[in-house]
């Protein structure tokens, strides 16, 4: 692991919301999300985060108290000093929407999309990978596995977005990972029905451990059978938890099987 040090303001962007301190919050929060804050990384002084996010420095100085306050950056006055990611772990009360109650169309909706792009996003970042990528993705499994130990579902589940957002970034191309970005903010009510029981916390682990060797490899269809194994144990939970089977079946060529 790389040692921690401050970061520039160039990780944040322009706020374009009236909802200034919210947006504020957020953006630390999503930046420790993706694995782009790890925990002792200082970030920028106040005068840089109002700047390159184009907001006032008291709302900067509101939005890094309610992050103190929630234990997820330390501030430290003086000489020195300055806000510290204290924790990669985010309170629920922190997190954007939460997971919003959705109709099971709605879910299988958001499976179906994933099914669609993700497993390509998977081939692209086996190609494209380097090796800060792949050691990305491991510290995100070993999140993944402490949070197991621990029986906190709640971390797994930014565990296991953690590592798919590593994934996302390793593709290369920035539009797929935006894409991929706000789809992963759609899955978590899906996810949060996969991680209750231990049986299903240690086979998200196990699931990481070898979709991250099929894309250290870079074996096409290894990737194309482990990611579709990855989406079905997802897709049957959700099915089971919501009482119901999917009104539209999922073709063969979303499954990365040859159709008929």
């Amino acid at each position: 692991m790389s040692e921690a040090g401050r970061r520039g303001g160039d990780l944040f962007e322009p706020v374009r919301t009236r909802r200034a301190f919210e947006a504020v919050v957020g953006q630390v929060v999503d930046r420790i999300r993706a694995g782009e804050l790890r925990e002792g990384d200082l970030l920028p002084g106040e005068r840089e985060l109002a700047s390159s996010m184009q907001v006032s420095r008291p709302t900067v100085r509101l939005a890094l108290k309610e992050l103190a306050e929630a234990g997820v950056i330390e501030v430290r006055p003086g000489r020195g000093g300055g806000a510290r990611v204290a924790s990669v772990w985010i309170p629920e009360r922190l997190l954007e929407a939460g997971a919003p109650e959705w109709r099971a169309e709605e879910i299988f909706a958001v499976l179906e999309a994933r099914r669609a792009v993700e497993p390509r996003v998977a081939q692209l970042a086996a190609l494209r990978a380097g090796r800060e990528h792949f050691e990305a993705m491991r510290r995100a499994i070993d999140l993944e596995a402490a949070a197991a130990e621990e029986g906190d579902w709640r971390k797994i589940v930014q565990a296991d977005l953690l590592f798919h957002r590593r994934m996302w970034r390793a593709a290369g191309n920035p539009h797929l990972e935006r894409m991929m970005r706000d789809l992963g903010r759609e899955l978590i009510p899906a996810l949060e029905m996969a991680m209750r029981t231990t049986e299903d916390r240690a086979w998200a682990v196990e699931i990481h451990e070898r979709t991250l060797a099929a894309l250290m490899r870079g074996e096409m269809p290894g990737i194309e059978a482990v990611m579709d194994e990855h989406m079905s144990y997802l897709e049957i939970i959700c099915e089971d938890a919501l009482g119901r089977r999917r009104v539209r079946e999922i073709p063969d060529f979303l499954k990365g099987r040859p159709a008929r």
